[in-house]
């Protein structure tokens, strides 16, 4: 039997979802691994990043990986199993941590989501004479939780296909630069101004960083800090109705030049209506007598599964990290980008230091 009969008579065999996912499967075992006989070392990357890391390499070196047979396992690792992996993590994770955001946490968290969009907008709009339609997605993408937000809002503003896809890019790969930078940072020259407190790096982190796995993936390079990251971004996430609306509003009032904009559809993201309950059922489980097992069989088995399943997800994320999709995302969308995403974590950081800190103390 020929390959052209063997194709048609099995196509999922060779453009369904399995290759892919397997393909990516094997890159999380291999990133794992590698966690797992480097954690008592200097090289304290967690089993996401070095599963980004290799698939990255491996796409740009390899570039056979994402062809026909493995796309479609490559994209159900990076979105659905990516969000099934985020709202697992809520078994990882107590709403008693909410608490520890408080109320002066919470006005942290939108009086920066309000000020990064704002500022970001305008920016773009009006210094870098960038298109309406693209200065709000990437503000509103920055200040909210990336994709999902720049898929909620570009429909209500008639935005392009490619300006949608452009300034995706552009947010996804200054929050992934986050993603590195900000554990570094603090576990470099900003421990001390930050007292060295790991719920202060956690609110920074859900405050300043985009898409919901690089908070998690940043968070998790500092012990104790994804809680507290995850109650911050989980506020920004559940913020995109009425950022839809706000951006709508905006564009009609001051941005449009054509007139007209589509009908508001919301969409809020499942994974973090589940990732939000199974925290609660966490804190619930805190009163109950078996407490104490349950957070013994968390920590045995449940943390490493969730952080398997992520790590799984990350390579999918990572295979399409391409070096073209980078160098064509263009010079002053690059520079909106870079500019957002360091208004957004410079004015986090702000709040933080001078404003959650001080509360926390």
């Amino acid at each position: 039997m020929s390959n052209s009969s063997v194709q048609s008579a099995y196509p999922g065999r060779v453009k369904g979802p399995v290759s892919g996912a397997l393909l990516t499967l094997a890159f999380a075992g291999i990133a794992f691994a590698t966690w797992w006989f480097l954690q008592g070392t200097w090289l304290k990357l967690n089993a996401l990043l070095w599963a980004f890391v290799y698939s990255v390499i491996a796409t740009n070196i390899m570039p056979g990986l994402t062809n026909e047979r493995f796309k479609a396992g490559i994209q159900f690792s990076s979105t659905s199993l990516l969000r099934l992996a985020i709202a697992c993590l809520g078994l990882t994770v107590s709403a008693s941590v909410w608490f520890k955001l408080g109320g002066v946490g919470l006005a942290a968290v939108l009086i920066n989501l309000a000020f990064a969009f704002a500022m970001g907008t305008l920016l773009c709009r009006y210094v870098l004479k960038m298109d309406g339609a693209l200065s709000l997605l990437i503000g509103v993408g920055t200040c909210i939780c990336g994709a999902s937000a720049i898929a909620a809002t570009g429909p209500a503003i008639k935005a392009k296909s490619e300006e949608m896809a452009v300034s995706l890019a552009a947010v996804t790969l200054f929050g992934l630069l986050a993603m590195f930078g900000y554990p570094l940072l603090f576990q470099g020259p900003l421990s001390g101004w930050l007292q060295g407190n790991h719920l202060a790096y956690g609110i920074w982190s859900g405050m300043g960083i985009h898409e919901t796995a690089q908070v998690v993936a940043a968070a998790s390079q500092v012990s104790g800090a994804v809680g507290i990251a995850m109650s911050a971004k989980s506020i920004r996430i559940f913020m995109i109705g009425p950022m839809v609306f706000a951006s709508l509003f905006l564009f009609r009032r001051f941005l449009n030049k054509t007139g007209g904009a589509n009908t508001v559809k919301l969409s809020i993201p499942w994974f973090a209506v589940v990732f939000v309950m199974l925290t609660l059922l966490n804190a619930g489980i805190e009163r109950l007598p078996f407490a104490k097992e349950w957070a013994s069989f968390d920590g045995s088995y449940v943390k490493p599964v969730v952080t398997f399943l992520l790590a799984w997800a990350f390579a999918g994320v990572g295979f399409q990290g391409k070096a073209s999709a980078i160098r064509s995302i263009g010079v002053k969308t690059f520079i909106g980008g870079i500019v957002v995403a360091l208004i957004a974590g410079g004015s986090a950081l702000l709040l933080t230091k001078y404003l959650w800190l001080p509360f926390a103390s």
